[in-house]
C-alpha cells in the first residue's frame, strides 16, 4: 500500500468553506463519522517537518515601518471587510476573508506574505493557517492596519483599557496554579497521515473564524476558563496575571509542555496585545484543543501599568493608504491571461481522465516514486463506508487546499460518477496541477459495492420524446453572440482566474435530462459530439453543435451569453468539464447529467455505461 507523502500546499482553501461534495443523485452531505485517534500521528508529523510551534513562532512579526518601503517586494493580505478595504488600503494589497487566506495566498509569486487585519489579532490566525501550509516566511502586520494610518487606526485607539485594575480576578503579587500533566489532546480524524490531518486541521482552524474572547468574560468568572498566561515569569512576578491562570511558556510539542493543557477544558490564552496569543490558539486549536485568545491582551486589562508591549499613538505611521478600483469587466483580461499560460479549453481536456486499470496498476507496480494521489469528493459517510486505498476525503468546495498534499505527485480524483470531479479537476488544472485527472466513471467503475450511481441512472428518456430530434438531425446554425461578461473588482489575469475558478468550486453547476427535455427552448443546449455522432443519434431539440470550442479560434462566441447554457456528451464526464471552464470565463453553465448514457442508453453503441466496467478492485474502510 503506497504511502502519502508529506503536505506541501500550493493552493489554498481557501475553500475550505465550501461543503459541496460530489454526490450520488446530489443527497444532502453527511457530517463527517467520529473515527480514531491521531493525535501521535499528527504530532509527530509536525515535528519532523519543524512545524512545532516555536518553529511557527520564529519571526512571525513585522512592522509598518519595515514594509512601508518594500510592498513592491512582498505580497500583503488584507483580511478585514471588503467595504474597510475599499474605502483604505496598503498600496498593491489584494482583500481575503481569513477563510480564504490560502486562495490568496496561492497568487504571492513567491514574495513574503503579510497579513494585515484590523489589529494585528486575526491575522495571527491567518499567518499560524500559512506557516503550516508551506508559507513558512509569513508575517503578521504588527498592530495591524491600526499602525498604518490615522484613519484605521479605531480598533486599538478604542479598544485599551484597565478592565483588570482592581480587579478582584486580577491577582498581584502572583500566585499561578502549578502545571499538571493533563495527557494529550483526543484528534479523531479519518484523514490518513500527518500531511492530510495537517490539511484537514488547517482547514477546520479557517473555516470556523476567529477564536476569541473579550476580557469581560474571562475576568467575571476565570474558575470557567484553563487560562494560560503566555509570559515569561519575570513578567508575571512583575504585572501578576488573571487569578487561576498557569504560565506554560516554552510550549512545544517536542518538549512536552502542550502536556500541561487541559484537553477537556475551553484554553484562553493571553498575551501583551492579543497578536501572539492568535497565534498560539489558532496552533492549538489545529492540535485538536478547544481554545480562545483573549482580546488585545493586557492591553485591555492594565494598560495604564504597563511599561513595555503597549499601544501608543507613536505606532500610528500616517503612511499613504490606496482605495480599491470599482468593479470592472474582467473578460478580456482573464481570456489573455488563459491563452498566456496555455490554458484553452483544448488544452484543458488534454489528457484528462484515466481509468480505474490504469490507477489499480500503479497501486500495484511497488513503485512509491509513481504514485498517484487519490483524492476523493463523495461524501464522508460513503467515503467510510469504501474507498480506495490511500485516498484522501474532501469536498469539492475544498478540492485545492487538499491538493496541496499532493507534493510532486499527479493527482487523481474520484467521485461517484466521475461528474463532479470533471469540476474538480477543472479547476485543479486551471490552479497549477496540469495533470490532474478523473478517474472514468467514478468509483462506480471500482467496485460493486460503489456502482449504483451509474447502475440507476442510466435510461431511456429520450426515446420517442418529442423534443429528441431523430437522425440525421437537424442542429441549429451556430450565431456570433459575442463575448461573455463579468464584473469583477481584483486586478490581473491571475487574481482574476483565482476569484473564478472559487467561484465555480461552490457547487456543481447541473442539471436533469427531465428539465430540459421538457423544455429545450428555455436553455442554450449544445451537443458537445463529432459531427458523424449528431448524424447517427440525432439530438435534443433545438440544440447548436459547437465543437472544437476554443477562446484562441473563437468558437466560444457561438454561446450564447445572456442564455443558460446547457452542455451534453456521452456520459456527463467530458460536459463537466466543459460546463466548469464556462463558468470559469462568464457563463451561466450546467452539465447535463449521466449525458446521453441518461435519454438514448438503448440507442448507444459506444461511450457506453455497462457492468463490464466495474472491476471490484478492493476498498478498504479505514
Amino acid at each position: 500500500m503506497k504511502k502519502l507523502m508529506k503536505l506541501s500546499f500550493l493552493i489554498g482553501m481557501i475553500a475550505v468553506l465550501s461543503l459541496s461534495a460530489c454526490k450520488k443523485d446530489e443527497p444532502e452531505p453527511t457530517p463527517d463519522p467520529p473515527a480514531t485517534n491521531q493525535f501521535e500521528v499528527f504530532k509527530a508529523y509536525l515535528i519532523d517537518n519543524n512545524l512545532d510551534l516555536t518553529n511557527v513562532l520564529d519571526g512571525w512579526i513585522t512592522t509598518a515601518e519595515a514594509i512601508h518601503g518594500e510592498l513592491d517586494n512582498v505580497y500583503v493580505i488584507d483580511i478585514r471587510s471588503a467595504e474597510d478595504y475599499a474605502a483604505g488600503h496598503i498600496p498593491g494589497a489584494v482583500n481575503s476573508t481569513l477563510g480564504d487566506v490560502l486562495t490568496a495566498a496561492a497568487n504571492s509569486g513567491g514574495k513574503p506574505i503579510i497579513v494585515a487585519c484590523y489589529s494585528g489579532q486575526t491575522a495571527g490566525h491567518a499567518v499560524t493557517a500559512l506557516r503550516l501550509s508551506g508559507y513558512a516566511d509569513a508575517k503578521v502586520l504588527k498592530w495591524g492596519m491600526c499602525s498604518w494610518g490615522e484613519a484605521t487606526a479605531g480598533s486599538w485607539q478604542n479598544n485599551t483599557g484597565n478592565t483588570g485594575d482592581g480587579n478582584a480576578n486580577w491577582i498581584k503579587p502572583p500566585n499561578p496554579a502549578t502545571n499538571v500533566d493533563f495527557g494529550d489532546p483526543t484528534l479523531e480524524t479519518s484523514a490518513e497521515g500527518g500531511a492530510a490531518i495537517l490539511a484537514e486541521r488547517v482547514a477546520a482552524l479557517l473555516s470556523g473564524g476567529m477564536n476569541k474572547i473579550p476580557n469581560g468574560d474571562v475576568l467575571g468568572t476565570p474558575a470557567d476558563y484553563f487560562i494560560n498566561n503566555f509570559w515569561i515569569e519575570d513578567d508575571q512576578i512583575h504585572y501578576g496575571h488573571i487569578d487561576g491562570a498557569y504560565k506554560i511558556k516554552p510550549l512545544t510539542l517536542a518538549g512536552g509542555e502542550y502536556k500541561f493543557i487541559d484537553p477537556e477544558e475551553t484554553v484562553v490564552t493571553y498575551c501583551w496585545t492579543g497578536q501572539t496569543s492568535s497565534m498560539v490558539t489558532a496552533y492549538l486549536k489545529v492540535l485538536g484543543y478547544d481554545t480562545k485568545s483573549l482580546l488585545f491582551g493586557t492591553n485591555s486589562m492594565i494598560y495604564d501599568a504597563l511599561e513595555t508591549h503597549k499601544w501608543s499613538d507613536s505606532q500610528i505611521m500616517g503612511y499613504d493608504y490606496e482605495t480599491s478600483v470599482e468593479p470592472h469587466e474582467g473578460f478580456a483580461d482573464l481570456k489573455a491571461y488563459l491563452l498566456a499560460n496555455d490554458m484553452d479549453v483544448t488544452q484543458l481536456l488534454d489528457g484528462w481522465i484515466t481509468t480505474a486499470e490504469v490507477l489499480y496498476t500503479n497501486m500495484e507496480d511497488g513503485d512509491d516514486a509513481n504514485d498517484f494521489y487519490v483524492i476523493d469528493i463523495r461524501s464522508a459517510e460513503d467515503f467510510t463506508a469504501g474507498h480506495i486505498a490511500g485516498a484522501v476525503n474532501t469536498t469539492l468546495g475544498g478540492i485545492l487546499a487538499t491538493a496541496g498534499g499532493a507534493d510532486d505527485h499527479p493527482i487523481i480524483v474520484a467521485c461517484y460518477t466521475g461528474q463532479t470531479a470533471g469540476h474538480a479537476v477543472t479547476a485543479l488544472r486551471l490552479s497549477g496541477y496540469p495533470t490532474a485527472k478523473v478517474l472514468k466513471w467514478g468509483m462506480s467503475s471500482w467496485n460493486e459495492a460503489t456502482a449504483g450511481s451509474w447502475q440507476n441512472n442510466i435510461g431511456d428518456a429520450a426515446v420517442g420524446n418529442s423534443n429528441w430530434t431523430p437522425a440525421p438531425g437537424s442542429l441549429a446554425t451556430n450565431v456570433d453572440f459575442g463575448d461573455p461578461s463579468f464584473e469583477t473588482t481584483v486586478e490581473g489575469g491571475a487574481n482574476i482566474l483565482a476569484e473564478r475558478v472559487q467561484l465555480m468550486i461552490g457547487g456543481m453547476n447541473k442539471i436533469t435530462n427531465a428539465d430540459v427535455l421538457a423544455a429545450p427552448g428555455d436553455f442554450f443546449i449544445n451537443n458537445f459530439w463529432g459531427p458523424d455522432d449528431v448524424t447517427h443519434y440525432g439530438h435534443i431539440s433545438g440544440a447548436y453543435r459547437i465543437k472544437p470550442l476554443t477562446l484562441a479560434e473563437g468558437e466560444y462566441k457561438n454561446l450564447d451569453p445572456e442564455a443558460t447554457v446547457v452542455t451534453y456528451c456521452w456520459t456527463g464526464q467530458t460536459s463537466s468539464m466543459v460546463t466548469a471552464y464556462l463558468k470559469v470565463i462568464g457563463y451561466d453553465s450546467k452539465s447535463l447529467l449521466f449525458g446521453t448514457n441518461g435519454m438514448i442508453h438503448s440507442n448507444l453503441e459506444t461511450h457506453k455505461w455497462s457492468d463490464d466496467e466495474i472491476k471490484n478492485f478492493p476498498l478498504v474502510t479505514k
